[in-house]
């Protein structure tokens, strides 16, 4: 095998794989990369067995051939080289790494030993817009279990209708969702979950660069794909939560509040919260909120704001960074907060700048901390 490429362009299939690279010591053969030629391109791929990662690189193939080097090894390599043009040349269980100004060998491992990523084909397929996909992706991942005592939480549940794909997760103390809009409607309605870490893999590896995202299922599994990567991911078995019941209809009150003012109050209230809980005690009061917290170990902050009420004077405690990764997953500057007492569901929405109205298309619902 004897390839030669930009730089660049291995880095960037390089970065598409290396975070599924598998760290299982009893198959080392998955903390490698495999190096292919295919159709005149250089194909690398990685697995853990969760999820495969399939990239293609433009390179000039002088000779064919397929291995696997270790990944760490590979990546460390390439990108701390200043040449722009890589050759890559396997010969007698060696790769060859060389440029105009350095020579590298690397042991290998037969590509044989590798483990065959599978390829969704003949799956229902759905295009979705990139940019906006990965965006969805960002906003609704703070609201993603951890534990997994309960798995389909640990997922992000997609749900195609119409014209419409409604991505959403819940941890159980809050709920993220965001609504993205397709070219071309689905014939019928479509659920399915998807492993947190998976989608959060896709943002990072398609993020806002891709223009337009192939999706592929099959009975337990889904793919993304365009033209340069492939990424393939097991589905969550079983049934995602009816979350829709615990949206609300109506609001006891609601403030309007700069989000860049509201989150740095927040900040400086977290500092005296709880370590625990995280409480921080938020106030309405006429064109005005005060937040508060206190710690028997640290001492106690207050602090007032302007802001625009409407409804009933509540006072409800929240965990901080609960409502902290709410406001960070909004775009807009200013928000709207609707609240339903001590015991109610709150909701966070971000406010259109120009109709001064509140945008339908995402929510995060948080519960408060029952006091």
């Amino acid at each position: 095998m004897k390839i030669i490429c930009t730089r660049d362009n291995l880095r960037r299939g390089i970065n598409y794989c290396e975070r599924s690279v598998g760290k299982n010591p009893t198959l080392p053969i998955l903390s490698n990369i495999l190096l292919e030629t295919e159709k005149g391109l250089l194909k690398l791929a990685a697995t853990n067995l969760e999820i495969g990662v399939i990239s293609y690189v433009r390179a000039k193939v002088e000779k064919e051939g397929k291995i696997t080097v270790p990944a760490q090894l590979l990546s460390g390599l390439i990108h701390n080289i200043k040449d722009e043009q890589v050759i890559l040349e396997y010969s007698g269980q060696t790769l060859k790494v060389s440029s105009a100004n350095f020579e590298s060998k690397m042991r290998t491992t037969p590509a044989e030993d590798f483990p065959l990523i599978p390829k969704v084909e003949q799956g229902e397929q759905w295009k979705v817009p990139g940019k906006g996909f990965s965006s969805a992706i960002r906003m609704v991942a703070p609201a993603l279990a951890t534990l997994e005592t309960k798995l389909e939480l640990t997922g992000i549940c997609l749900t195609l209708d119409n014209d419409s794909i409604t991505i959403a997760a819940t941890d159980g103390y809050r709920l993220a969702e965001k609504i993205i809009r397709l070219a071309q409607p689905v014939n019928e309605k479509k659920s399915f979950i998807i492993p947190g870490k998976s989608l959060q893999e896709v943002e990072r590896i398609f993020n806002e660069e891709a223009k337009e995202i192939t999706m592929t299922t099959s009975e337990n599994q889904i793919a993304f794909q365009n033209e340069d990567v492939y990424f393939v991911s097991r589905l969550i078995e079983g049934q995602y939560p009816d979350y829709k019941q615990i949206i609300p209809e109506n609001f006891k009150a609601k403030v309007t509040i700069s989000k860049e003012e509201l989150t740095s109050s927040l900040r400086l209230a977290g500092i005296f919260s709880t370590a625990q809980t995280k409480d921080v005690k938020i106030k309405l009061e006429e064109d005005r909120i005060t937040l508060h917290s206190t710690s028997g170990e640290l001492g106690e902050h207050h602090a007032e704001m302007k802001a625009e009420t409407e409804g009933e004077k509540l006072e409800v405690t929240f965990n901080y960074q609960f409502l902290q990764d709410g406001l960070a997953s909004i775009p807009q500057e200013e928000i709207a907060l609707s609240l339903n007492g001590a015991e109610g569901p709150s909701m966070l929405r971000g406010i259109d700048s120009k109709t001064k109205k509140e945008i339908s298309d995402f929510l995060y619902i948080v519960m408060p901390i029952r006091q």
